[in-house]
């Protein structure tokens, strides 16, 4: 009996000593397939090369080797960090593998990726299995074994690797591309709210001037070139009136309505997956909008009422209104500012992002930051013009002289029958120039602030991975 025991164990023993040589002698097959040049390094061209023969990203390239090479400053990697990387996403490639619909003799034919497609709720049909078939380069007897599997796994992020596999292999190989389970993460939609606030909060400041310069052209019989004409009467300090309750509104209402943003889009992709993106993005935009424009009222009629010279400062503003008009006076225009900013960020979110899209799609890549910045201008300022009536009657509602009665249809009423239509779009070509700016910073700063926060996240994550890299290596 304890030979027996004793020759089952050296049995075990023995076949995993084979399977992990096995393992490492077809893993560095790989590592040989991906050094081009067989010098025993992997540089990021190799890399590259790899991910556009998959048709995986080319971020991929650039994560593989930030997270894989002995120290910041290397450009390449050799077997040795490659081999460790392989020890790292073992046990998780392994657990991935045994989720699919496996043979008996542990691999995968057309029949085992059809029954894998429809327990993940997929497209399961033989073309789409002939597809991943081929992807993954299946030796002559048509199969996928566990080593065509992870040599695929392994060029992947270790975030991706917690994915469902089914999802990521069908995506890489038909092309179409499978939406990630949902998870409403506070701490992104915190991210997301702080990113927006800022870009909003810091674009308001350095446009405040061109703001108060559309509220005097709107609140006033002047033309834009006569209000030209009298800035050096108006000076720095008076097209500055206003700031503090503009800046603070912005920051707070935009930070609102970016997080609701994110919060609704992740919502309705879980809620309602067939939604077309536009759509998911039209509601999200609606639901956002009413809210954060909700929050940003109040500083809204404190701030136009200090541009267009009713009161002196944020305290005089504050309590004159309170006396004149109660608490609703902090409200007025409420309706004409909703219809201002409804439409115009559903329609500047939707335009900036099949902008954006068909953007990428000519150029075939990537837009480089300066380049999203100008798509956010240019969609934030189309929407600004198309919105210009209801800005024109949103800011003679709110500057209004305290405790006169207005409504949006007296506005209307006044304006086409004292200056025609054409007076609905007064202050536009300020608003234009304002907006597109704010377009830029809020639509597109507050993305590429967004994509720096996660940036400094993964390096900081990536400090660390080298960190103990170099200490494995030492050991």
């Amino acid at each position: 009996i304890l030979l027996y025991h004793f020759n089952k164990r050296y049995l075990d023993y023995a076949l995993q000593s084979f399977r992990a040589r096995l393992l490492q002698v077809q893993g560095k097959r790989f590592f040989e397939e991906l050094d081009r040049d067989g010098d025993g390094q992997v540089t990021l061209e190799d890399l590259e090369v790899a991910m556009r023969k998959r048709r995986l990203p080319r971020r991929y390239a650039r994560d593989l080797l930030r997270r894989t090479r002995s120290n910041r400053f290397s450009k390449s990697i050799g077997w040795k960090q490659f081999l460790s990387l392989m020890e790292q996403k073992e046990a998780t490639i392994l657990r991935a593998y045994t989720t699919l619909c496996l043979s008996k003799s542990g691999t995968l034919h057309k029949n085992q990726i059809v029954e894998s497609l429809k327990g993940a709720g997929l497209p399961a049909n033989e073309d789409n299995a002939a597809a991943m078939l081929r992807y993954l380069n299946a030796d002559s007897e048509g199969s996928i074994s566990y080593s065509h599997f992870r040599s695929f796994m392994l060029l992947l992020p270790s975030e991706r690797l917690e994915d469902d596999p089914r999802n990521i292999w069908f995506e890489a190989a038909t092309l179409v591309a499978v939406p990630p389970p949902v998870e409403i993460s506070a701490g992104n939609v915190l991210k997301s709210a702080l990113a927006g606030g800022l870009a909003s909060a810091l674009s308001t400041s350095m446009l405040h001037p061109i703001d108060t310069m559309k509220t005097r052209v709107q609140a006033s019989t002047l033309s834009f070139p006569e209000l030209i004409a009298k800035l050096p009467q108006i000076g720095i300090q008076g097209l500055y009136r206003g700031s503090i309750p503009a800046i603070l509104g912005q920051f707070s209402s935009h930070g609102l309505r970016t997080g609701i943003f994110e919060a609704s889009k992740l919502i309705l992709v879980r809620v309602a997956p067939t939604l077309p993106e536009i759509q998911v993005q039209s509601l999200a935009s609606f639901c956002s909008t009413i809210l954060g424009t909700a929050v940003r009222i109040p500083c809204e009629v404190l701030k136009q009422r200090l541009q267009a010279g009713i009161f002196d400062n944020v305290g005089e503003a504050i309590v004159g209104t309170m006396q004149k008009d109660g608490l609703k006076g902090f409200f007025r225009g409420t309706g004409a500012t909703l219809c201002r900013e409804v439409p115009f960020y559903v329609a500047g979110m939707c335009l900036y992002g099949e902008a954006k899209k068909a953007a990428q799609h000519v150029l075939s890549r990537e837009l480089e930051p300066w380049e999203t910045i100008a798509v956010g201008a240019l969609s934030g300022g189309l929407a600004a013009v198309v919105t210009t009536p209801f800005d024109v009657m949103k800011t003679r509602m709110m500057t209004a002289p305290p405790g006169t009665p207005v409504s949006m249809q007296l506005i209307v009423f006044s304006i086409l029958r004292n200056e025609g239509p054409l007076g609905l779009f007064k202050g536009a070509i300020p608003r234009f120039f304002w907006i597109a700016p704010l377009g830029a910073m809020n639509f597109a700063g507050y993305e590429l602030a967004k994509k720096a926060m996660i940036e400094a996240e993964k390096e900081t994550a990536d400090s660390l991975q080298e960190k103990k890299n170099m200490v494995g290596s030492r050991g």
